[in-house]
């Protein structure tokens, strides 16, 4: 598990030499290896530059934390009239329950692959 913020961005490099990586994000090689070799975290600017090249959450990203699915309670369901809310509904509980499934086992690949998908499109709905 990623425990560190280095290990987190080591993660998010997927490979990638750091000093490379950071040219593509957009982030000063200097300042980028004071956060790489001091495992320190970086500015709000750049995280959110780590953030909008990767598509994580930079909730994840500064501490790890993953959302809790099997404490959802109250599923925000759609509330208008209509058979095609009604299947919205239905859709949504259904993706839900999946999730929770996909939590429950906690492999980290299985959950990081599903954040990354959900990141991925919240950000490309945010562009």
């Amino acid at each position: 598990m990623a425990q560190t913020f280095r290990d987190r961005l080591e993660i998010l490099m997927n490979g990638d030499r750091p000093y490379s990586w950071s040219n593509k994000v957009g982030i000063d090689k200097g300042l980028f290896q004071y956060y790489w070799q001091k495992n320190k975290v970086p500015t709000h600017t750049n995280l959110v530059k780590i953030q909008r090249h990767t598509g994580c959450s930079i909730d994840w990203l500064l501490t790890g934390r993953i959302v809790a699915f099997d404490k959802i309670e109250n599923l925000p369901m759609v509330t208008e009239k209509g058979a095609k809310y009604g299947a919205r509904n239905l859709k949504l509980a259904d993706a839900i329950t999946r999730l929770k499934e996909i939590y429950s086992k906690k492999t980290n690949k299985d959950i990081e692959a599903v954040e990354f998908l959900i990141d991925t499109v919240l950000s490309k709905k945010s562009s």
